[in-house]
């Protein structure tokens, strides 16, 4: 009996939390629908990352044409060498770090290199650095306060601060989804979100925007490298 008790009393906050990031994603489906509708510069915080994914996506794919048809062997042989001595768990690591410092070294290059190696199973990869990079995110979340107080790194989130206030200010947790989704330094919307104490939940029901992201870049590798040359 006082098991049901505790459950009794926790779905209140279980249905609240859910109601109300459901009731984010209908304001923000409201957003966009009046946004398409009206002039595009009236949303000067949205519209900006829309275009950097696009034109990101561009670039990504006219690189990964350029090197399939020029470069596949010496490119094959880089990829293969860095899976060999990595293996999966020092990709999986690489891809943490990036995303809980922004490492110099993007976590799509090290999705490239495990997509295009024949010495890993891509079922296992996929999932693996998807979850991996998701928790990446409650790392950044934990530890932004902290980050927040070093010289170079605060410079960074300062530099940040404008555009990621608005986008925080207007979409609530969904600036974390819109981060998890877009080219823009997915740890620095992390960091503001434990900075400014972002609810938890709400927090890491966003996160998980950055699993299709993930997925969905490795699926564009994977299978563009084979298909093409």
């Amino acid at each position: 009996m006082p098991s049901d008790h505790v459950a009794e009393e926790r779905d209140p906050a279980s249905a609240s939390a859910s109601n109300e990031f459901t009731a984010q994603a209908a304001h923000m489906a409201r957003e966009l629908a009046h946004d398409a509708a009206n002039d595009p510069a009236e949303d000067p915080s949205l519209r900006p990352i829309i275009v950097q994914t696009v034109l990101l996506s561009i670039v990504l794919v006219v690189l990964l044409v350029i090197g399939a048809l020029f470069f596949k062997e010496p490119i094959n042989e880089l990829s293969r060498w860095v899976v060999i001595h990595l293996g999966l768990p020092g990709i999986i690591i690489a891809v943490i770090v990036s995303d809980v410092l922004t490492a110099p070294i993007p976590p799509d290059t090290m999705l490239f290199m495990a997509a295009t190696s024949p010495d890993i199973h891509n079922g296992v990869a996929i999932v693996t650095i998807s979850l991996a990079s998701t928790a990446a995110g409650s790392m950044a979340y934990v530890i932004g306060p902290y980050l927040s107080k070093l010289p170079y790194l605060r410079n960074k989130i300062e530099g940040f601060r404008p555009r990621g206030e608005a986008l925080f200010e207007r979409w609530g947790s969904w600036a974390v989804a819109i981060g998890a989704l877009s080219p823009l330094p997915y740890s620095v919307f992390c960091w503001m979100a434990g900075i400014y104490r972002m609810d938890y939940k709400r927090f890491f029901l966003a996160t998980l925007f950055r699993i299709p992201r993930i997925a969905g870049y490795y699926a564009l590798f994977m299978y563009g490298w084979k298909s093409i040359g």
